[in-house]
């Protein structure tokens, strides 16, 4: 859910039709690729004692914004022209549940999971899965990320629950949830899985922008599994997912998709190109995320530059990062590194924006998108993930195909995850004319799952 006084205010208009049901829009569309070798049928693949499987294993992955009950409760005026019977949290979980149990995934991603609704929510699940939780910081704050894995597919190899709020730095309550899974049938097969709810507040894309940075430099510390000879970092294969509250071809979007965003001449807040004729408008010029977080402009942590050395094969412990943590009973004593060792003398300006503001962003990911996302030129196309005064895309599901920037290429042996299928979405115009206004008799949420079929290449052992 996004929750402004506006966001639904004109959806009456949609509320059209309680008949349908998710089959009519929502079906697994098979990714068009050229050449995929050995694939096997998810059936086959998922099975631990195939020994043709031995070197692939087939997954499913869905994401999924449930909608608090306590915030459609809290912002009633929002669903004013929906079904009434559509909205308790009792009907609606049995939707949401039965929507799941149809994706059946291995791995479950999930946000606005409701705290108090934890046990209700697992115990319509009909899989046995681990879960992780996180529940958004802040008093006041009932609901939170979650994150469910197969027991009997996957170990959790290790895991963190990332806090955005950073005092004096970053003030918004928002979270995220890495987590490492290795495959029981083969502990070398690694996958790291991330989920999100980002801010929603539609005026402040610099904000989401640095949580951005912030999650991209955790998934560094989590997924970097070694160096190339060239120094090219490597990578265990990652998916990302979650509810980022910000559209197609923004500028977190540009970071995410490109691996690099100029920021620099960015109007301050929404983060848009300036438009000289619209006269001065302030730009968010060369600092942007504070240096005393450690975090450089190539979405890594500064402390981290040895893990080789101190960390070879092993993630390196989140007390290391200078990253604020509620679990962490004192504040790190770690001098800032817009100061000397001794921690009194200022480091040279030049030093500084060398590593943490030199007005681009840029990290060593190769994410693609579950999902094709267009523009105004191809409006009959664009496709929606929940409704914001418009229909519109918050949600993705990013993927790395292959394990560092200098293997992009189908034919190298470290190309190691291929998205296979993927859970259409609703086109803008069937959401308008077909659908209506969500939560309906069908959609148990005000977002659309996402879900997409994976096979993941197991390394061949290091001689």
């Amino acid at each position: 859910m996004d929750h402004s006084a506006a966001t639904q205010s004109n959806q009456f208009t949609l509320c059209r039709n309680h008949n349908v049901t998710f089959d009519t829009h929502r079906r697994w569309d098979p990714v068009p690729v050229k050449s995929r070798k050995g694939s096997k049928s998810s059936k086959a693949a998922k099975g631990t004692h195939d020994p043709s499987a031995r070197d692939r294993i087939e997954f499913t992955l869905m994401n999924y914004n449930i909608l608090a009950q306590d915030l459609l409760d809290s912002h009633a005026q929002l669903y004013s022209e929906h079904d009434p019977q559509a909205l308790p949290w009792e009907e609606r979980c049995k939707r949401l549940t039965a929507e799941i149990e149809r994706i059946d995934p291995d791995v479950l991603c999930v946000q606005e999971l409701q705290e108090n609704h934890i046990e209700a929510f697992c115990s319509r699940l009909k899989q046995d899965y681990g879960m992780l939780y996180k529940k958004r910081t802040g008093g006041d704050k009932t609901d939170g990320c979650a994150l469910f894995y197969r027991r009997d597919l996957f170990d959790l190899v290790n895991h963190h629950k990332v806090e955005f709020y950073q005092p004096k730095k970053l003030n918004r309550e928002n979270v995220a949830i890495i987590a490492k899974l290795s495959l029981k049938a083969n502990p070398r097969a690694k996958l790291v899985v991330s989920t999100t709810h980002l801010l929603y507040n539609p005026n402040r894309q610099d904000i989401r922008l640095a949580q951005v940075q912030v999650l991209l430099a955790e998934l560094d510390r989590f997924a970097y599994c070694g160096k190339l000879p060239n120094g090219i970092p490597q990578y265990d294969p990652v998916i990302l997912c979650g509810d980022f509250n910000l559209q197609p071809f923004t500028a977190p979007y540009e970071l995410l998709s490109k691996g690099y965003l100029r920021y620099d001449r960015l109007e301050s807040r929404s983060l848009k190109a300036s438009n000289q004729r619209r006269g001065y408008v302030e730009k968010i010029g060369k600092f942007f995320l504070p240096p005393a977080l450690g975090i450089t402009d190539k979405c890594q942590h500064n402390a981290l530059k040895d893990r080789e050395k101190d960390h070879h094969g092993q993630i390196p412990p989140s007390h290391m990062t200078k990253l604020h943590h509620s679990n962490h009973n004192e504040v790190k004593s770690v001098p800032n590194d817009a100061e000397s060792s001794n921690g009194n003398s200022p480091a040279k300006e030049t030093d500084v924006r060398s590593e943490f503001s030199s007005g681009s962003l840029c990290h060593r990911f190769v994410f693609n998108s579950a999902y094709r996302h267009h523009g105004p030129d191809a409006e009959e196309q664009r496709q929606a993930t929940t409704f914001q005064d418009e229909w519109i895309t918050v949600d993705y599901l990013f993927y790395t195909p292959y394990r560092s920037v200098a293997e992009c290429n189908r034919t190298l042996p470290n190309w190691n995850l291929e998205l296979l299928q993927t859970y259409t979405l609703p086109t803008v115009q069937q959401c308008c004319w077909e659908i209506g206004c969500i939560p309906n008799k069908a959609y148990g949420s005000d977002h659309f799952a996402l879900a997409g079929r994976f096979m993941l290449t197991i390394p061949k052992e290091e001689l």
